[in-house]
């Protein structure tokens, strides 16, 4: 990996891997423009349109001064426009001219810069198009991205979460985004990828607290101390900080080498974690998450989450499509829906969503054309995953750090605190344990979730599948009808996995399948040790379900000696399609191979999720494993 500056689809130089200890205006330095960022609005199969937006960034003098040297000596062109469609040939040499256009929007005014929103239609044909766009803000400059024939309606599309690292340390070993994002680059340019869909994290904002204003204001001992930050108010000073935190630290990471084309040439589709906001956001206590401090930050992240990721404004998103927060329901074709609800907007320390989010899942989900045969939904933390019970442990270890002054003082002065880190006066880790849908808190609720998803499974006559990241792994697990079986866990404890054909029968047969992260490293070994025995047992889930996690190498690679792995601890992605995705000439023979549910299920309607992993942290040799998912036979 190079260290010279790279340029982005927007024209300015970027360094590799800039991850900083914060940002704000000055990281930019000269930079006046950011973009293009490509977004896919919407499918509708019935009529086969296709809507997509362009969303470019640029300063006020930047902007007139592109404009007028664009001019060409003809009236004066006061408004940022798009070009676009199919090439054809100039018969001179020359750019051939681009047939369709349309007018800049402006989409949101802060400070000198300027939100540009592009939107633009087509009509989906019986043979695959390539589409071309230019904008006069980025002269010279041409981006090409890739729509699907309607016929045919095989939609392939990339999945991502966790596009950060929440260490500065880790960039050397990791060499930061580059290696996993050339990959995706890579495979497109094999087989054109026609959606980029963001599972969460897209970019770690953790480091908001690192600003002057903010420094230490999440670093308390003690619930005295945690009540007396929580009750500072949110200043102008500390405003102006955050905003340009997530500002730059959008156009800085979003323009970054492989990154910055994907997104330029590849139409994204996103929902947001916690990360998005800040580490933890909605799992922490009223006293911290109501602070004004904390209110203030959600706002700036809000604010700029739908501009960079959705597009729109907090006044406009509802009017653009968005429901419940962010939530969105999209067809990838004709035979595949994803469903992506917002975790983060109302979630709370008791709830992950709120109640009237599954009231409109279930309408919408009701609504969706009888063409439709697998809902792959996009949830940011997995629904299925090991359940640690060294939960019980830290809730003791914080409950006791923070309750007992006394032993926040010991903890203190012994520098127990290096190894332990506290955050709001609470072991560190406890936010991401409490977030998972096991706890005790959401455990309830996840039920309800996968009951809602089994029924309208059987209704509908969909395949369900949980497509998640957040845990810096790859894996895969399942749920599934419990053949009959009642009682604890104990009763399924040696349940062996029902055959192919059972599975593809089976309603309440849903596959969780893990994708994380693109970017940010694994958690330790012994970490992932842990989850492994603690997932290798069935568990029974409402006295008719059974919950387990599939050991993903057994299940999708023959002949290899690792054959227990339960979690794969390599940066990953995950590539969906509905044919077999084509093995990689450049690699020969891959891992590639069918899962075991292969056996008599035809191919049509089923999905292949293959996670692409890291052989080797930051070198980029990847290796897959594809995992094939039946549609729900009658």
């Amino acid at each position: 990996m190079g260290a010279a500056c790279s340029r982005s689809p927007g024209g300015f130089d970027v360094p590799p891997d800039a991850f900083l200890p914060h940002y704000s205006l000055a990281s930019l330095g000269t930079r006046a423009v950011a973009g293009p960022f490509l977004k896919l609005v919407s499918y509708d199969p019935a009529t086969g349109i296709y809507r997509w937006s362009v969303l470019v960034i640029c300063t006020r003098a930047a902007e007139q001064k592109l404009l007028a040297a664009n001019n060409s000596g003809g009236a004066p062109v006061l408004t940022p426009k798009l070009t676009w469609g199919e090439l054809r040939a100039s018969g001179g040499g020359g750019m051939a001219a681009l047939p369709n256009s349309t007018e800049g929007e402006l989409l949101h005014w802060w400070r000198d810069w300027r939100f540009w929103r592009f939107r633009a239609e087509t009509t989906l044909r019986d043979v695959p198009q390539r589409l071309t766009y230019a904008l006069n803000v980025l002269p010279s400059a041409r981006f090409t991205f890739h729509l699907p024939s309607r016929s045919a309606g095989a939609w392939r599309w990339a999945f991502h979460s966790c596009n950060g690292l929440d260490s500065l340390d880790n960039v050397p070993k990791s060499n930061g985004l580059q290696p996993l994002w050339q990959d995706v680059l890579a495979r497109h340019a094999e087989a054109p990828l026609h959606v980029l869909v963001g599972g969460g994290d897209q970019l770690y904002n953790d480091s908001v607290f690192n600003g002057p204003q903010l420094k230490g204001w999440d670093q308390t001992l003690s619930q005295v101390e945690t009540a007396a930050k929580a009750a500072l108010p949110f200043t102008p000073e500390m405003k102006d900080e955050v905003e340009e935190y997530f500002f730059a630290h959008y156009v800085l990471h979003f323009s970054q080498p492989y990154l910055g084309a994907a997104l330029a040439t590849i139409p994204s589709v996103n929902i947001w974690d916690d990360h998005d906001i800040v580490d933890g956001w909605g799992s922490y206590p009223p006293l911290i998450q109501n602070a004004p401090v904390m209110q203030g930050l959600f706002a700036a992240a809000h604010l700029f989450y739908l501009l960079f990721q959705q597009h729109t404004t907090p006044l406009k998103a509802v009017e653009d499509g968005f429901w419940c927060g962010s939530s969105q329901l999209h067809c990838f074709g004709s035979r595949t829906a994803v469903l992506l609800p917002d975790s983060r907007y109302r979630r709370t320390i008791e709830q992950v969503h709120p109640p009237e989010l599954y009231v409109e899942v279930e309408r919408r989900l009701r609504a969706l054309p009888a063409s439709v045969s697998h809902v792959v939904v996009v949830q940011a933390i997995p629904v299925l995953y090991p359940k640690l019970d060294v939960l019980k442990e830290l809730t003791k270890l914080s409950k006791e750090a923070t309750d007992n002054d006394l032993v926040a003082k010991l903890i203190g002065k012994t520098g127990i605190i290096r190894k332990i880190p506290m955050r709001f006066g609470q072991v560190e880790v406890l936010d991401d344990l409490l977030d998972h849908w096991d706890s005790r808190q959401h455990a309830a609720e996840r039920d309800t979730y996968i009951r809602l998803m089994q029924g309208l499974s059987a209704e509908r006559g969909f395949r369900v599948s949980f497509l998640s990241g957040d845990v810096h792994c790859a894996g895969y697990g399942m749920f599934h009808d419990s053949g009959g079986r009642h009682g604890g866990d104990e009763a399924v404890e040696h349940m062996r996995l029902p055959k192919g054909e059972a599975l593809a029968r089976d309603p309440k047969f849903m596959p969780q399948i893990i994708s994380s992260a693109i970017t940010n490293v694994p958690p330790p070994a012994f970490v992932l040790d842990a989850l492994r025995e603690e997932a290798e047992e069935p568990r029974l889930l409402m006295g008719d379900t059974v919950a387990r996690m599939v050991a993903l190498r057994r299940h999708a690679v023959v002949g290899t000696a690792d054959d227990d792995t339960l979690l794969v601890g390599e940066r990953n992605w995950c590539l969906v399609s509905e044919p077999p995705p084509p093995p990689p000439p450049s690699q020969g023979i891959t891992d590639t191979l069918k899962h075991l549910m292969d056996d008599g299920v035809g191919p049509s309607g089923a999905l292949h999720f293959t996670l692409r992993c890291e052989k080797k942290l930051g070198t980029g040799k990847m290796h897959a494993f594809t995992l094939e998912v039946p549609p729900l036979q009658r």
